[in-house]
């Protein structure tokens, strides 16, 4: 699927402010982890619109020209709070203190992987959106989770299809209250 940067930042254009993290990557599934010898994933931390613009236009190129890598633009569905992810990281720093040393040499040659996976652990959220991925190829069908969640007066914030089904984003409620898996933190797909 090829959309263009003005399209896919006029239909996320409400998950598209804040720190986000925005994430170029092959699915595992897909030979991410086996079958990437170009190591084409690649994470970033946007501010605002205007660095996601920037970003987003940055990973479509890339994405675009490998057209025989299904690689997957995604996004957190959460905006992120930059304090309480550098609090996160050295938390994390001052436990390395106590790792043995080869460890602790691997935490900070792996520094802006660290950083990037503390601001994405769900105690750093800014605010909290819900989504639940429907995949068709499973028997899914969207529009009975659609259902149980009008039954359950939950505020559907978002629909969108994706490659196998749909993403629908929602306000937090009781997971509960319906039969799908809830995720409580998760990334948007923007394109694959």
């Amino acid at each position: 699927m090829n959309e263009d940067i003005n399209t896919i930042m006029e239909k996320f254009k409400d998950f598209t402010d804040g720190y986000r993290m925005i994430m170029l990557t092959l699915r595992g599934k897909e030979g991410g982890k086996v079958n990437n010898p170009d190591k084409v994933s690649r994470r970033k931390i946007s501010a605002n619109k205007e660095e996601f613009k920037k970003i987003l236009e940055e990973f479509l190129k890339i994405k675009n020209s490998s057209p025989n890598i299904p690689l997957r633009i995604y996004s957190s569905v959460n905006a992120r709070d930059i304090n309480k992810g550098i609090r996160e990281f050295k938390r994390r720093q001052l436990e390395s203190d106590y790792y043995d040393e080869d460890s602790k040499y691997k935490f900070y040659l792996d520094i802006k992987n660290r950083f990037l996976s503390s601001i994405m652990v769900p105690a750093s959220r800014a605010e909290t959106k819900f989504l639940i991925d429907v995949d068709y190829d499973e028997g899914d069908n969207g529009w009975i989770i659609e259902q149980e969640l009008l039954e359950a007066k939950v505020d559907i914030l978002f629909t969108y299809k994706t490659k196998n089904g749909m993403h629908i984003v929602t306000e937090p409620f009781n997971p509960n209250l319906v039969s799908y898996k809830v995720n409580k933190d998760a990334l948007l797909l923007l394109t694959y």
